[in-house]
Parts: structure tokens; sequence; C-alpha cells
């Protein structure tokens, strides 16, 4: 029986704790896959993950109708052994990368159950992935154009980043954590092949 996990919009906090844990997740996953380019591929991550993926459109008119119900933007099912992400095709370009991002999160935080502090996590996985601070600050990205245009984010990720980011800075003082100096160097080396 496969497992389906939606994306929906949440408002639960995570503890402090469990935002450290998953921006050291994310950043395992850059180094996995050694990911030096910016913006991130979601396809090709998907590809290196062993992760299928499928439009929406390969839907019937009447599974499309209940799909869209459970969720606008996409999904992740276990299908035979194998996890396929199930995407709305009609959204933006941004919009679809989040959502593929948001349905990796399920994968690699192995969620079993669709929740709120699961969506949570999820939500806040895929944001870090697509716009870490340390990142923005390795580029110099002060405005959300400049986020929206280095990372292909949507105005509102990109809005919440540049937030994230801006509280970063007044923690950040205190020295780099070693994950964000690891995404640092990474960056570093994909400069360096340009």
């Amino acid at each position: 029986m496969p497992f389906l996990l939606t994306r929906r919009r949440t408002l639960v906090r995570l503890s402090d704790e469990r935002y450290e844990e998953i921006k050291e997740e994310v950043v395992e996953l850059y180094k996995e896959l050694h990911i030096t380019k910016f913006p991130v591929n979601a396809m090709d991550v998907c590809k290196q993950l062993g992760i299928a993926y499928k439009s929406y459109n390969q839907f019937t008119e009447r599974t499309f109708a209940a799909v869209i119900r459970a969720s606008e933007d996409g999904m992740v099912a276990k299908i035979d052994n194998q996890f396929v992400i199930f995407y709305n095709p009609s959204k933006s370009v941004e919009r679809i990368r989040s959502t593929f991002f948001h349905e990796i999160a399920h994968i690699r935080l192995k969620h079993r159950v669709h929740d709120e502090e699961n969506e949570a996590e999820a939500n806040f996985f895929a944001s870090y992935f697509l716009a870490p601070a340390p990142l923005i600050h390795h580029f110099g990205l002060n405005y959300t154009h400049e986020i929206m245009e280095k990372f292909w984010v949507t105005v509102s990720l990109a809005n919440n980043s540049l937030s994230r980011y801006q509280k970063w800075l007044l923690f950040s003082s205190k020295g780099f954590t070693q994950y964000e100096k690891d995404l640092i160097s990474l960056a570093k080396e994909g400069e360096n092949t340009d």
C-alpha cells in the first residue's frame, strides 16, 4: 500500500534544536550530491537520489480532481519500493522547485505520517535547501529580488529567506558552524570551476 504525503501550509514552530538538525541534513545532502552550482536543479537531484517524478497531467480527469483536492502543488508516494514525486505542472517553475524539495524533505526526514509538524519540517527543509542563509551571505545578496534571481525561488520564499538571513546575521557573529563552513566551501568550489 503506497503512502502519500502532501504539501500544506502550517504554522507549527519547531524547536531550535530541530531546525539545526534539519539544516545539518540539508548540508549533508549538498555534500552527498556534491552540489556546487546554483540554482540547484530539482529534477537532477531526484535522479541522483533515485526518486521518480511524474506530472499531475498523467492522471485521468477523475483522479486529477481527487489529487488536486489532496494537494494543489504536489505529493510523494512510495510505489513498488520506489519514491515518486507527483507535481502540478501548472504552477510556476519556482513553485515546482520548492514542491520537489518539500517532497524530498519528507523522504530524507523519513516522514511516514501527514501531520503539521512534518509539514513544518518539510517546509523548512525546502526553504533552507533552496536559499540557505550562509549562501545568501556568501553571494552578498541583500534584497528579495537578488535571492529570487540567484536561487530561482518565489517572492514568498525569498522574503522568508531574507528575514531568516537577517536573524542569522545577528547570531553568526560568534562564528560559522561546521556545516555552514562546508556549505560555503561547496559554493566556493563551484565558483572556482566557472
